[in-house]
């Protein structure tokens, strides 16, 4: 077991592979961790919080925000852009906490290359396919063409699990958490 020490965590999945559901129990279980808010110019979903849940920008905004440096990294997923301000990172690290970042596999590259072996990454896999487009369509966000590029993505997403490293087989929240509790744990990041 490595000394405790704050660590930027990346916690990546297929879409509806429980990656904010899961963060959201973690944050409950332990105080040592912080999630960054992603910026998005995506629209906000039924419940979603501004400033909580995402940073809700309009795409010019964002776009200035990449201009000016302020992302640690960005993307477009889904057609939509994604960042993580590398402010939020740093002031959580800074304050003694693990950063936990909710970002796609092309993100951990760019995180991984900035922030070097401060970075712990971590794969949350469905349990199978059933399952995995079962959740999407519980989500009753996205629309029939939409789940079917969601699913696309997704399994090219697989492809880079491997890359990460620690995967997680998400059968249930309970036991996802306890692993990922463990792993933490173990590399000193809680």
């Amino acid at each position: 077991m490595k000394s405790k020490e704050p660590r930027v965590i990346v916690i990546s999945s297929v879409s509806g592979g429980g990656k904010n559901t899961v963060v959201r129990r973690l944050l409950e279980q332990t105080s040592d961790l912080a999630v960054a808010i992603t910026a998005t110019s995506r629209p906000p979903r039924q419940g979603e919080k501004h400033g909580q849940d995402y940073l809700f920008l309009d795409r010019q905004d964002f776009e200035r925000r990449v201009e000016r440096g302020e992302f640690l990294e960005h993307a477009i997923v889904h057609g939509n852009m994604y960042g993580v301000p590398e402010s939020s990172v740093r002031d959580i690290v800074d304050g003694g906490q693990s950063a936990v970042l909710i970002i796609d596999v092309q993100g951990r590259r760019h995180i991984k290359d900035r922030m070097g072996d401060r970075v712990l990454s971590i794969f949350l896999e469905p349990p199978n396919r059933q399952e995995w487009e079962e959740r999407l369509r519980h989500r009753g966000t996205d629309s029939e063409k939409d789940i079917q590029l969601r699913l696309q993505d997704g399994l090219n997403e697989l492809e880079e699990a491997d890359q990460f490293d620690y995967r997680v087989v998400n059968d249930s929240i309970e036991a996802c958490c306890q692993k990922i509790v463990d792993i933490l744990q173990k590399e000193g990041a809680i």
